[in-house]
């Protein structure tokens, strides 16, 4: 039975794209890669206040987070999340927990979701994993998790992903309803229960 949902934070829950391309291209002289990372990350959170959530982000949120915990997990740095917490009350008030990577570690996706595994306590096929990033997706899957896709516009996914077992969904209310109703097919929510209910309709 599914237990949790980790979800990405950039391009999944956050419009962030061009800004961390911008500041990437800002910070390119800055150093070392580390040092190119830290510059970035001042850059982005000096205009965080012009971010904000992909659209159907804060239904998503809200309608898993009804059910089961939503952990966010992110390889962007502690203080940046941290803030988006402050800037989007809205978004992340649901959310149960935020597992971010240390970039000095070169912590990677694959650490991140052991992370996610160890915090929460449960088996990984209580997890589902929902993310933007093939290799993500991928590394979920290794683990034992289960994965959904939801691409954004800058980073399609490929279509092999479906032969290895991994649903795309085009867009998040897309990937709420397909939430909504493995919720009910595994019991999590009661099968009488409508999904036809304000944002999420089907």
């Amino acid at each position: 039975m599914i237990a949790a949902v980790v979800m990405d934070l950039d391009r999944t829950l956050i419009e962030s794209t061009a800004l961390w391309r911008a500041a990437l291209r800002h910070s390119a002289a800055a150093g070392d890669e580390a040092a190119v990372h830290e510059s970035a990350t001042d850059y982005v959170m000096e205009r965080a206040h012009t971010l904000a959530p992909v659209p159907g982000a804060e239904a998503l949120v809200h309608a898993v987070a009804a059910h089961v915990p939503v952990v966010v997990a992110t390889t962007a740095a502690a203080r940046y999340a941290a803030l988006l917490t402050d800037l989007m009350p809205g978004l992340f008030e649901p959310v149960s927990s935020i597992v971010v990577g240390d970039f000095s570690e070169r912590h990677t996706p694959m650490d991140l979701h052991y992370t996610v595994l160890e915090s929460l306590g449960m088996a990984p096929d209580n997890v589902v994993a929902l993310l933007n990033s093939t290799s993500g997706l991928l590394d979920a899957c290794t683990l034992g998790m289960r994965a959904i896709g939801v691409p954004h516009p800058s980073r399609p996914l490929p279509p092999e992903l479906a032969g290895v077992g991994i649903p795309v969904s085009p867009t998040l209310h897309h990937a709420a309803v397909r939430l909504l109703r493995m919720f009910r097919t595994e019991g999590v929510i009661p099968p009488r229960w409508r999904l036809g209910k304000q944002l999420l309709a089907v």
